[in-house]
């Protein structure tokens, strides 16, 4: 028979389409990318906002003042002062008289020391100095080990904290060595009688070094660092033993160990200590102190003194000098406090005092009355102590200079302290720059914070004795000044609730809803990312009279990140707002409330940052901590409790970022609790006593290009993401669904399916009841070859080696191959009564087989490739099924049969895990959409009357079963007809192959799409052709978005996580691996049903399975894209044939 040569589907043959489609294409992606570049370009330039105007002299408390002058009527000055200049001048030649035995010439070059810093974490400002300053340290000695009793147990101090600083030094510095300094100070006092108790018993000493070698070798650091103060002249003793086993247990372990002394106790042991320990730290300093009266913290007179003793009885090379710089500030009449240098300017600044160097003590002093008008005495050593200090000491030639402590010291001492050692008049001049590094200055009250003033560069003068080098006079000409901060905000019994991290479709909606129910207004502090998902929430937000805040565009920990990366951040944020609601806002919060209030200049960074942009930063002192999911109760009783303190008007509290019932269920209490106590609710524009159009104004006088272009923009991102995780779900249900199908009915088919009444041997037919004698039907073999000469021969020799009834022939058809096939055929069968052999000139693989079929008479007509071997009873199985007259195709069972690497072996997994699979569980629907060319079997005039094979697709097999169908008849499989088929062993080949299967489905498809849902065609309409679009065209583009979505979930929690790991949030991530991992459960799970159908099949071949789900879902993509572009393309394709190798091993049979 021949059939008409049709136009195939797809083709084009004016070639109009495939340009149409490239413009179409290149003018979206054209106008795509002018969209983006438009957004790109207003995120860089980030969104211009006028100032935000917030009254500021009302917020400002009465300052400190200097000390006021005598009154007139006031007793006569006993000096006059010509008087004062004679007793200045004979104090300081006293002072230098007394110095002198040290320091009696100009410091020479100096010899090699070591710069030590001494490092806490209770301050972050210690943090900021070793980040400014590591590079001029040779040891660091970090406060973090505390004796805590008198047991021996000794704990770590803000293991957190530690760690940043650790993290720190490892990246900037790694060499830098580590002594860990462990003391006994906590709870604000000394524990000395718990160092006494302690040392006295041989347990308690034995467990703390136990612990102090631990926590030293755990962290790999240099060594230990003790500094136990205050303990009672009887424990001395004992304290000496105790310091001699540390030094014994370290030293074996080839570790050091240092120690903190006092610079004049008389009663302790210095010699004897520093016989066992491997450098002594001489704390010379605090000749002064808190509880006693003012003065001088360490006079150069005493700080010679006491340093000279020290010398003559502890070596050069174990002594360490320890510098302090810091203020005492004694009140009249009370204890003193202590103060930073920079707290000490700062408060000089303020109450326009006047710093100067006391000539006798050398030693910065000033005085001034505070708002009480009590007055204070405020004694500070800067960088000219410490300078005169280190030339004090340097006739001793300690081992080094040790500062008390980062963060605290003037800034100054960083131009000499540990960079060259080198003194002089050049060296005092660069004291004369003074500048704040790190302590902020807050005015006000409120959380919610403004920068009013950056930082100045403050003047001071110093003189400098020619003989000695030592600083002789001081004076602050030009007081530096810090970042000054703003708060606003504090009004009393007055709250402003605010919710972070949304939006969230599960939990904001349910907070508006309760925030309406109670008519009560907050704040939402938006992440741009959850509102680019969620628009129509932001829209409810503000059209429900709540004010919208940025809060950044992905979550990062701003203080870890760059100024880029944080203009972008809020900027994004900031236009997604405006394409949004057509308005900006002023209200800005830190992710974790990093930086909320910023102790430090480096934490100041984002808000100087965005200060300049015109945001205002919201913080919060009322923070029950929701996100923790302590209980209803506990955050109710939280927040009620901070209110009541007075300290706050802001609450935070959470909408988004992980689950939040229990702030839903909290709410309404809150509101309800508060209101009992009379606390009136607001927004943060009302706290700052604005209008809502004030704090978020409408944006104004924009180019339309770029108001439309971001609004696009936001759009195709939205449209993107919301695309990506909805096809995730998609792709997620609908491949669990129909393998959870396919599954079922597959089992089904095999305990309970219709079988064909074959014998189980293979001696031939048996009659069934109500069916015609197969026995009687003719069968006729079909081959259709082309370029086959190497693997045709073993084709049809399986054919004549399997049983078959008596009507039976073998009919060759060569399609014109330019290789000797049809030679072959010739000389190897050319005599055979059974073989037909003809030829063609090349007219495609659908010719050959009719060209076949009306070659034979025969009821039966199989088919198969060239390449394939059947089973000695394939054929009988095959025909069996035709004793019923319903049947109008039978598909056989393939299998691969060159099973010779990871591709062929996996391809022999899809065979049997999906192509079979799916032919057993369709089978039960009469919906079997395939006979495949590799083995299958027709009623010949079935075939005739629906047009025989078509050359209008590339899957010529599924369009005819698709048509027999159609006509009425039944398509059935058969399992136990077996054929091995040899699969290509190349990727190049496996390419090709699945492009001319997929797009031959595709025709396919298309062609019979008037089927598509058509009752007249029963399940085969219903659910036979929605699964070639659904799961063979339409999945392939999907699966692999599936693979890309958990990627990117991957590596989005992996960055948050970096960014700040003890907030971060695995919801998300765990959901999405949840429901991959439960579809690739699933699959995998149907590939062993599929095998534990198939008893004689090889269960090696599971060892495959996990990498071939993987490996195939990739390429798969591309055999889809590239059959997209094809179907687009209209061209006209041929065989596409594989090159055969006649690999098929028989073996698998």
């Amino acid at each position: 028979m021949s059939q008409p040569r049709n136009r195939p589907v797809f083709f084009d043959p004016n070639h109009k389409r495939w340009p149409r489609v490239k413009a179409g294409v290149f003018l979206a992606a054209a106008l795509i990318s002018a969209i983006l570049v438009v957004l790109v370009a207003s995120v860089l330039l980030n969104p211009a906002l006028e100032s935000l105007s917030l009254p500021s002299a009302r917020f400002l408390p009465r300052r400190n003042h200097t000390a006021p002058p005598v009154a007139k009527d006031a007793p006569p000055a006993v000096d006059t002062r010509l008087a004062k200049l004679k007793k200045g001048l004979a104090k300081e030649i006293k002072a230098a008289k007394q110095v002198a035995p040290l320091v009696d010439t100009t410091p020479s070059q100096p010899y090699a020391t070591k710069a030590i810093g001494f490092f806490v974490n209770w301050d972050d400002a210690s943090l900021s100095s070793l980040k400014k300053n590591i590079d001029n340290l040779d040891l660091l000695v970090p406060e973090w080990l505390h004796l805590v009793g008198p047991d021996g147990t000794v704990v770590a101090d803000d293991p957190d904290k530690t760690r940043e600083a650790l993290d720190f030094i490892r990246q900037r510095k790694p060499s830098l060595p580590v002594m860990v300094l462990v003391n006994n100070f906590t709870d604000q006092i000394w524990h000395g009688d718990a160092v006494a108790r302690m040392t006295a018993k041989s347990e308690a000493r034995a467990k703390c070094i136990g612990m102090l070698l631990d926590f030293v070798q755990k962290n790999n650091f240099a060594g230990v660092s003790l500094d136990f103060e205050d303990i009672p002249p009887a424990g001395l003793k004992n304290y000496l033993r105790f310091v001699t086993e540390v030094a014994a247990t370290f030293h074996a372990r080839g570790l050091t160990v240092s120690i903190n002394v006092p610079a004049d106790d008389p009663a302790f042991p210095y010699k004897a200590i520093s016989d066992v320990v491997d450098q002594v730290i001489v704390m010379a300093y605090d000749e002064h102190w808190p509880a006693g009266k003012p003065g001088p913290i360490a006079s150069l007179p005493w700080f010679t003194k006491v340093l000279r003793a020290r010398a003559a009885q502890i070596p050069s090379q174990k002594l360490v000098v320890a510098l302090g710089s810091y203020a005492y500030d004694w009140a009249k009449g009370k204890q003193g406090e202590e103060a930073t240098f920079e707290e000490a300017v700062l408060t000089a600044k303020d109450s326009e005092g006047s710093i100067a160097l006391d000539p006798a003590s050398s030693n910065p002093h000033f005085d001034y009355q505070d708002e009480n008008d009590v007055t204070h005495d405020v004694w500070l050593m800067d960088a000219t102590t410490v300078y005169n200090g280190m030339i004090a000491s340097m006739p001793l030639q300690p081992a080094g200079f040790a500062l008390w402590r980062l963060g605290g010291e003037d800034p100054s001492i960083w131009t000499f302290f540990g960079v060259d050692w080198k003194f002089g008049p050049q060296a005092a001049k660069r004291l004369e720059e003074i500048r704040f590094d790190y302590d902020l200055d807050y005015e006000g009250q409120g959380e919610i914070l403004k920068i009013a003033q950056t930082p100045r560069i403050g003047r001071r003068t110093v003189a400098v004795n020619d003989k000695t080098g030592l600083i002789t006079a001081e004076n602050f000409e030009v007081y530096p000044s810090p970042y000054v901060i703003e708060r606003h905000g504090f009004v009393p019994k007055t709250v402003a609730l605010t919710f972070d991290d949304g939006p969230d479709p599960k939990y904001t909606a349910r907070i508006l809803d309760a925030l309406k129910a109670a008519d009560v207004k907050a704040t939402f502090f938006i992440i741009g990312g959850n509102a680019e998902k969620y628009p129509e929430l932001v829209r409810r937000t503000f059209a429900e009279g709540h004010d919208i805040g940025n809060h950044t565009y992905t979550h990062p920990n701003i203080a870890d990140v760059s100024t880029t990366q944080l203009n972008l951040e809020v900027s994004a944020t900031a236009r997604l707002l405006e394409s949004v609601l057509g308005r900006q806002t002023h209200l800005f919060r830190a992710p974790y409330g990093e930086d909320s209030e910023p102790e430090t200049q480096d934490q100041v960074r984002p808000m100087d940052v965005l200060s300049q942009q015109g945001y205002v930063f919201v913080g919060m002192r009322i923070d029950p901590n929701d996100w923790k999911q302590p209980g209803v109760d506990a955050i109710v009783d939280e927040v009620v409790r901070q209110a009541e303190t007075g300290e706050g008007n802001v609450v935070l509290l959470h909408d988004s970022g992980g689950e939040r019932a229990q702030t839903v269920a909290a709410l309404p209490r809150i509101i309800e609790s508060l209101r009992q106590r009379g606390y009136r609710f607001v927004t943060v524009s009302e706290l700052l006593g604005q209008s809502r159009d004030a704090v978020m104004p409408e944006v104004k006088d924009e180019n339309p290009v770029v108001s439309y272009g971001n609004r696009l923009g936001f759009f195709l991102l939205f449209v993107w993401s919301a695309g990506l995780r909805t096809l995730f779900i998609v792709g997620t249900v609908l491949g669990i669904g129909r393998l959870l199908i396919l599954v079922v009915l597959a089992v089904w088919e095999k305990l309970f399916g219709r079988r064909c009444p074959v014998a189980a041997g293979v001696a031939g037919m048996v009659d069934a009841a109500g069916m015609e004698d197969a026995a009687e039907l003719s069968v006729a073999v079909v081959v259709p070859a082309y370029n086959e000469e190497n693997v045709v021969l073993q084709t049809v020799q399986s054919l004549l080696a399997c049983q078959h009834p008596k009507q039976f022939e073998i009919i060759v058809v060569d399609d014109g191959s330019s290789d000797d096939t049809y030679g072959v055929l010739c000389q190897a069968f050319g005599n055979n009564p059974l073989v037909v052999v003809v030829t063609q000139p090349n007219a495609g693989k659908p010719a050959a087989l009719n060209h076949g079929i009306s070659l034979t008479k025969a009821d039966i007509v199989v088919t198969l490739d060239a390449d394939t071997v059947f089973a000695r009873d394939t054929i009988l199985r095959l025909a069996a099924w035709f004793g019923d007259p319903k049947v109008g195709a039978v598909a056989g069972n393939a299998k691969v049969g060159n099973r010779i690497n990871f591709l062929t072996r996996c391809q022999a997994l899809e065979y049997v895990t999906s192509q079979n699979l799916d032919r057993r569980a369709l089978t039960v629907l009469d919906s079997v959409t395939v006979v495949p060319g590799a083995v299958g079997a027709w009623r010949r005039d079935v075939v005739e009357r629906a047009g025989g094979f078509s050359g209008e697709t590339l899957a010529e097999d599924a369009d005819l079963t698709i048509r027999i169908q159609r006509m009425g008849y039944a398509v059935t499989y058969e399992e136990r007809a077996i054929a091995l088929t040899e699969a290509p062993d190349t990727l190049r080949g496996f390419l090709r192959q699945r492009f001319r299967w997929m797009f031959g489905t595709l025709q396919v498809a298309w062609k019979h799409k008037d089927a598509l849902l058509r009752p007249r065609y029963g399940l085969l309409g219903f659910f036979g052709l929605p699964n070639i679009w659904l799961y063979q065209i339409i999945f392939q583009f999907i699966s692999p978005i599936m693979d890309l979505w958990l990627a990117y979930t991957c590596l989005a929690a992996g960055v948050m996580w970096a960014w700040h790991p003890l907030a971060w949030e695995p919801d998300t991530l765990l959901r999405v691996v949840f429901y991959y991992a439960l579809f690739m459960a699933a699959d995998i799970l149907a590939g062993i049903v599929a095998f534990l159908l198939e008893r004689d099949e090889d269960k090696s071949l599971l060892v495959w399975l996990v990498p071939q789900r993987f490996l195939y879902r990739q390429l798969m993509y591309v055999v889809a894209l590239r059959t997209f572009v094809a179907s687009l393309r209209g061209r006209e394709m041929g065989w596409s044939k594989l090159e055969r190798k006649a690999t098929v091993d028989s073996r698998h049979l």
